[in-house]
């Protein structure tokens, strides 16, 4: 939802009304998550999408219909056929799409918190004689507050009421040790994935705005002292890039003390096994090693600094998302199971 706040604020300013699609589950593969939305306002004017062009024809013509004065709906689309150029998912999965008046006097406080990287949650009815009421809640609790925690969009159980949670969290933080040419492609790569990055070293000359323009933050410190007083929970992602064992070997320690969701360490394999041993010498045990990505990304054949850091992208994605699910599983429920 995040992406189409902005044109749903300047909906809200010019006095439209509008509708709200979004996917709230999804079967199988289909092309977005649980949370994709799609509005449409008074003018026929369309702001974002649920399936990347698949179902979006059907989904306006419902949006439409409440526009008209039709009341919210619970929609399933999928292929049940071979006619894959009918309504429906070509790529074979099924998704539930709620869709409902949205109330656009909700969108600033909404905007107001995202600016602010505050987090706040949207829930929506799901079904029932309620279906489509929407509550903004800045400070829930119980299912509400771990789908916001960890930052995924789903149904869940409230009070007995089936609801779609919109879970619109601050940007997560992404550290960088190192001020080399790779952190400087790296935090390019953390900016176009959502991150507020901040880039570490203690070698002052080499941390630069010049060097790092898309940074948010730069800071001339020793990556552990850093991480001693640095913000850390479950969504940060901390990558460790400068190779040198006076500088890693205490990041990654300090980094093996914190909640981050994925923990990187750049280094040949050599590197990598000398810096083990020096770890281990510490008292890290094989759980602690786990938790480091080494060599840092995934293994698709980078040699540039860009390439380097589009693989260490990959691999975050790859750690966040398999949290995410975990975190969902354990709170989440099902409406195409029922």
């Amino acid at each position: 939802m995040k992406d189409i706040l902005p044109t749903l604020a300047r909906w809200q300013a010019a006095g439209s009304r509008a509708v709200l699609a979004t996917v709230v589950e999804r079967r199988g593969s289909a092309p977005r998550d649980p949370g994709a939305s799609l509005a449409l306002n008074d003018l026929g004017e369309i702001a974002g999408s649920v399936t990347g062009g698949c179902v979006e024809p059907a989904v306006i013509r419902e949006a439409q219909e409440i526009l008209d004065g039709g009341p919210p709906r619970l929609k399933e689309y999928g292929i049940a056929d071979d006619q894959a150029f009918e309504v429906g998912l070509s790529c074979g999965g099924t998704v539930a799409i709620l869709i409902a008046p949205f109330d656009l006097s909700l969108v600033p406080p909404l905007s107001a918190a995202v600016e602010a990287d505050r987090a706040v949650a949207l829930t929506v009815a799901a079904r029932g004689k309620a279906i489509g009421a929407q509550q903004l809640r800045e400070h829930p609790t119980g299912a509400v507050a771990r789908l916001l925690e960890a930052g995924e969009s789903a149904l869940a159980d409230v009070d007995g009421e089936t609801v779609f949670v919109h879970a619109l969290t601050p940007r997560p933080a992404m550290y960088v040790f190192g001020a080399i040419d790779h952190a400087a492609a790296l935090a390019s790569v953390g900016k176009l994935l959502g991150y507020r990055v901040t880039v570490c070293d203690a070698r002052a000359a080499f941390v630069t705005r010049e060097r790092f323009p898309e940074a948010d933050e730069l800071v001339v410190e020793w990556p552990d002292r850093f991480l001693g007083r640095a913000p850390v929970d479950a969504s940060t992602v901390i990558c460790v890039l400068t190779h040198d064992e006076k500088f890693d070997v205490p990041a990654l320690l300090a980094a093996l003390e914190t909640p981050a969701v994925y923990i990187g360490a750049m280094g040949s394999k050599v590197t990598t096994a000398d810096r083990e041993e020096r770890l281990r010498a510490e008292g890290v045990d094989d759980a602690g090693l786990g938790r480091i990505h080494a060599p840092i990304g995934l293994a698709i054949g980078g040699r540039t600094p860009e390439e380097v850091a589009v693989a260490i992208g990959a691999e975050i994605v790859e750690a966040t998302a398999l949290a995410r699910r975990r975190a969902a599983g354990e709170t989440s429920i099902s409406l195409l199971a029922t």
